[in-house]
């Protein structure tokens, strides 16, 4: 597509490859290419929201009394 905009190719390396198929996972059905653009806006915007919730799942995880033992066993459970 036409632009005056500068363009900038990425090589898809294990790094690369690693963090865009994870984006898969929170974006299906989304190009690769746009993964990129995705992964870059959401870093811009303070960090993941996946981070977000995971810090506010501990922070509730917390509150509640023994449920941190449930909470550590069930990380470990096959997906």
């Amino acid at each position: 597509m036409p632009t005056t905009r500068q363009r900038f190719p990425v090589t898809e390396t294990d790094e690369i490859a690693a963090i865009l198929n994870e984006a898969a996972r929170r974006w299906p059905d989304v190009s690769r290419a746009r993964l990129i653009r995705l992964i870059m806006v959401d870093w811009a915007a303070g960090g993941s929201a996946a981070t977000a919730q995971a810090e506010a799942r501990g922070r509730l995880i917390g509150t509640l009394p023994g449920s941190a033992d449930l909470y550590d066993r069930a990380t470990e459970w096959p997906e």
